[in-house]
């Protein structure tokens, strides 16, 4: 009788156990504070910082971000504040950008919302590119303990 009942439960057990193919996948933690970068000229220097605050759904985080860009050379600075939203989805966040307030710099046209499409490398690297007037390589990196 005991073994019997001990087969029982494992085969309980078993049943209710999930597989390896039936686990769902959660994309990583990326909550938290960032700085970025991208190489977008040889005469200006872009970067900056985000943080992003989880949702309800996993694969979606709310997010602001606050951009820097600087051309000495033709005398142009821009500080932008942001909102954005991001989208896991294989393995790549894409963060859809809204600007909000141009803090240094004449608001113009000509300065479109910074999105990333971006590979995570790891749950504190990110890099891909930034898409605005054009392409240009990208990282995001954590910033130090910065994990929320």
């Amino acid at each position: 009788m005991i073994g019997r009942a001990a087969l029982s439960c494992a085969v309980l057990a078993a049943l209710f156990m999930p597989t390896a193919g039936a686990q769902s996948v959660l994309p990583p933690n990326l909550a938290g504070l960032w700085s970025f970068e991208a190489d977008v000229q040889s005469f200006c220097t872009f970067n900056g910082q985000a943080r992003l605050i989880p949702t309800e759904d996993p694969a979606i985080f709310d997010c602001e971000l606050t951009a820097q860009q600087e051309c000495p050379s033709v005398d142009v600075r821009y500080v932008v504040e942001q909102s954005c939203t991001v989208e896991i989805e294989d393995n790549v966040a894409m963060v859809q950008s809204r600007i909000e307030n141009f803090l240094e710099g004449e608001p113009t046209s000509n300065y479109v919302p910074d999105n990333f499409q971006l590979l995570i490398r790891s749950e504190s690297h990110l890099e891909g590119i930034l898409v605005g007037v054009g392409a240009y390589p990208a990282e995001w990196r954590r910033a130090e303990g910065a994990i929320s």
